[in-house]
């Protein structure tokens, strides 16, 4: 039976709203999810630049399979990844996940500002209600990965205070920089 890999959710800019490995993808994933989630949000602008109408619908990653969609109203990317090719599958996925963004207090989120409590909310939400339900003509749905929260997709923002999501890549770089320059 296949199993849901991975989800991520971002924003037109490539900005991560969640991502998280549930499975063995996580030994073989980026480090940053803003890494990961930059690069399928450059690759998804090529299709409509060569022809309208065109739009990416999956790749094949490794050993799994990522699906696109995009959300309504929000226009927001979804990426599934599944240990096989189960166009359906997905597709369930990402009628529940849309559907979930489109429900209080999630629709009302503006995620170009983002917290730790938003992003907890919604991880809650989606592997406690929405992906059981929606895996359970599919064998289930179990977070399995090994890595837990230090999966290498995990997506956390800042704990404390609203900020600018930019400002949390901005501090990240900041540290990427300085530990490449062997400061840390």
């Amino acid at each position: 039976m296949p199993k849901l890999e991975y989800l991520m959710i971002y924003t037109t800019a490539g900005l991560p709203i969640y991502s998280k490995c549930y499975g063995t993808f996580c030994k073989a994933a980026f480090a940053n999810p803003e890494l990961l989630t930059g690069l399928l949000s450059a690759i998804e602008t090529i299709p409509p630049t060569l022809s309208e109408g065109l739009f990416l619908q999956a790749v094949k990653m490794g050993s799994t399979d990522m699906r696109f969609s995009k959300t309504f109203p929000g226009n927001h990317t979804i990426v599934v990844g599944l240990s096989a090719d189960v166009p359906e599958m997905a597709d369930v996925v990402f009628e529940a996940v849309n559907k979930a963004l489109q429900t209080e207090p999630f629709k009302s989120i503006d995620w170009s500002l983002i917290t730790g409590e938003d992003t907890k909310k919604l991880e809650a939400y989606l592997i406690n209600k929405v992906l059981p339900e929606a895996l359970h003509d599919y064998g289930g749905f179990k977070d399995e990965c090994p890595l837990g929260d230090q999966c290498p997709l995990h997506t956390v923002g800042p704990t404390s205070t609203r900020q600018k999501i930019w400002g949390v890549f901005r501090e990240k770089y900041r540290m990427l920089r300085e530990k490449m320059a062997g400061h840390m």
